[in-house]
């Protein structure tokens, strides 16, 4: 769950890295942008330069924001205390048998492993609308 809401927050940070708050009373966002000159041939022939307002977030591959995959394997102990679940994770000695080795008395423990697999997640439909809406008008502007 853990793993889950950073990643949340990581995609939730795209607003406070591309994107600030408006100078009017409504506060809402806009996107961060670089002014770039571009030059381009005019009508008669001459160099022209353009000024193109290039919003930051298309500059930047959103795949890098994503978990390709992450695999998370231990080995605890697991024991029921009182009604509650509890889980040790420190270290064993060789084949699990503990300090005593094999003579000591049989431990109640039982030993568990525990796989944890993170896999990517889809770029969400919003996210990916809204940079396909400011692609577009960056290149109405450099047409």
């Amino acid at each position: 769950m853990q793993a889950g809401d950073t990643l949340m927050d990581k995609n939730i940070g795209l607003l406070d890295k591309y994107f600030e708050e408006s100078k009017t009373p409504e506060k809402n966002l806009i996107a961060k942008t670089v002014v770039l000159e571009m030059h381009s041939l005019g009508v008669d022939g001459s160099t022209q330069t353009n000024q193109v307002h290039v919003p930051l977030i298309t500059l930047v591959p959103l795949t890098t924001t994503r978990i390709e995959k992450a695999t998370l394997t231990a080995d605890f102990e697991m024991e029921i205390v009182e009604g509650e679940l509890q889980l040790d994770f420190k270290n064993r000695s060789a084949g699990g048998l503990g300090i005593g080795g094999l003579f000591s008395k049989p431990d109640k423990k039982k030993i568990g492993r525990l796989e944890i697999t993170i896999a990517p997640q889809e770029t969400p439909e919003g996210l990916r609308l809204m940079v396909e809406a400011y692609e577009s008008a960056l290149k109405r502007q450099i047409s």
